[in-house]
């Protein structure tokens, strides 16, 4: 499977192009793995109630996905955390070099979504859209390589520190 991406600032509704994008973007087999499924699980189920057509392919996405909070709750903890057990708390303690606190701009899901909105604002001139461009690429990729790392990680494999 090659890296692939989506993020759609043009201001039009992006659900559909986001839902196709999400079925080519993924193998036919394998886990989908997620941190908190019951979000995921919700964004899939609108986009299938959305769009009827697209139901079967969105369907057998939702039943890959393999939620690594209750595996990370169960079997790590670090003092660092203070308790709370988001990606932004655990990240840091198993690969500091990925703490989302050393971003520029966009550093947590609120941020994207106000970022988001600016961007697709019609006053916001160009040069801060590519700016907000760049922030949310850089977010959406640390996003997705957490969760490569966690797994790593929980599952004792090379590729962590």
């Amino acid at each position: 499977m090659t890296a692939s991406g989506f993020l759609d600032l043009s201001g039009t509704d992006p659900s559909r192009p986001l839902a196709e994008a999400l079925i080519a973007a993924c193998d036919a087999e394998g886990p989908i793995f997620v941190y908190n499924i019951a979000f995921e699980r919700r964004v899939i189920t609108e986009l299938m109630n959305r769009f009827p057509l697209l139901e079967t392919p969105l369907s057998r996405l939702r039943d890959r996905l393999v939620d690594l909070l209750p595996i990370t709750r169960q079997s790590y903890y670090h003092p660092d955390m203070r308790g709370s057990w988001s990606i932004k708390a655990v990240l840091p303690t198993i690969a500091p070099e990925l703490d989302y606190a050393r971003l520029d701009g966009v550093q947590d899901g609120g941020m994207a979504q106000a970022a988001y909105f600016e961007a697709i604002a019609d006053a916001t001139p160009q040069t801060r859209r590519d700016q907000i461009e760049a922030e949310l690429q850089k977010y959406c990729s640390l996003d997705t390589y957490a969760m490569v790392r966690l797994w790593q990680f929980l599952a004792g494999r090379p590729g962590h520190n």
